[in-house]
């Protein structure tokens, strides 16, 4: 009896806001960890959470800025067919040649900290009707496929928000 009742404790626990029970140290050193949907970040200092239940799963906002505004979004969704995050971008480029305007500006593959590989696609487009630069980093990871996007308008305001996004970025983990 007494081991149920600690059972029952620590799962409580483990589902509370800010709660790091249960989960990897490197997972609960992040500012941000989003239990529901397997993924955790540092968070841009200032910038404000919104979470989601729609197809982006996060919005993170940065401050208001003269330069610009800025965010960061993500979404996760089944990986479905794809078997690696190149195989995923490889899609998700086919599908961006649709926007109006589109730019490639660059193409990358890395691997984050926790060794998961990623691959970042930077790039400018008009689709919303005003120019924006937006940077794409497409992870694969446990079953789900996670889209970190950074976007800046107007594109020349990408710069000032850099240093934050790559943050982002670098301390992203997916599917502990």
């Amino acid at each position: 009896m007494k081991r149920i009742a600690l059972i029952l404790a620590l799962t409580v626990l483990a589902a509370l806001p800010g709660c790091d029970v249960g989960l990897p140290a490197d997972v609960a050193a992040r500012d941000y960890v989003h239990r529901q949907a397997r993924f955790a970040m540092d968070l841009p200092e200032g910038w404000r959470v919104r979470e989601s239940r729609g197809a982006v799963t996060l919005f993170v906002l940065a401050p208001e800025s003269a330069s610009g505004q800025a965010n960061v979004t993500v979404t996760v969704e089944p990986a479905g067919r794809f078997s690696t995050a190149g195989a995923l971008a490889h899609a998700a480029d086919r599908r961006l040649g649709r926007l109006t305007g589109l730019t490639h500006l660059g193409h990358e593959e890395r691997t984050l900290a926790d060794g998961t590989k990623a691959v970042v696609t930077t790039f400018e487009h008009r689709a919303v009707g005003e120019a924006v630069r937006q940077q794409q980093m497409r992870v694969l990871a446990g079953g789900q496929a996670y889209t970190v996007t950074a976007t800046a308008a107007p594109p020349e305001s990408f710069a000032d928000h850099e240093a934050a996004f790559e943050n982002v970025f670098r301390s992203f983990r997916a599917a502990w």
